[in-house]
C-alpha cells in the first residue's frame, strides 16, 4: 500500500473537522460583543493557522511549477490540518470544551466524511 493513498481520506476528514469546528467558532465570534476580544480571537486563528495555509500555498506553487505528484492532496491536507488546530485551539481558548461537544464534532466529522468518501468512489 503506497502511503500516498492515505493523504485524501485524512484531508476529508481534516478538512471537514475544520468545517465543523469553524462553526462552532464563528457562532463563538459572532457571539461576542467586546471588539477588542474579537480581534484577539481574529489573531490567534491567524498566528495558528496562518502558517499551515502559507505552506500549503507553496507547495500547491511550487509542485505546480517543479511537478510533485500528489501536491493537490498534500496542500489540502496541510490546510485542513491547519484550519482544524486554529479553530480547535481557538474554541480551546475561549472554554474548556466536554466530552460531548467533542463527541459531536468527531461523530458529525465521521458521518460527513465517510459519506463523502463514499461519493467519490475511495470506499
Amino acid at each position: 500500500m503506497d502511503p500516498f493513498d492515505l493523504v485524501l481520506p485524512l484531508a476529508v476528514f481534516a478538512g471537514i473537522y475544520a468545517v465543523v469546528t469553524g462553526l462552532s467558532w464563528l457562532r463563538r465570534y459572532v457571539g461576542e460583543s467586546l471588539a477588542g476580544r474579537k480581534t484577539a480571537m481574529r489573531l490567534n486563528l491567524a498566528r495558528r493557522a496562518g502558517p499551515p495555509i502559507l505552506a500549503a500555498l507553496i507547495l500547491l506553487v511550487a509542485g505546480g511549477v517543479i511537478g510533485v505528484a500528489g501536491e493537490g492532496e498534500l496542500a489540502a491536507l496541510l490546510a485542513g490540518g491547519g484550519l482544524s488546530f486554529g479553530f480547535h485551539r481557538g474554541l480551546a481558548e475561549l472554554n474548556r470544551p466536554d466530552w460531548r461537544e467533542l463527541a459531536l464534532r468527531g461523530a458529525l466529522t465521521l458521518a460527513f466524511g465517510l459519506f463523502l468518501l463514499w461519493q467519490i468512489g475511495v470506499l
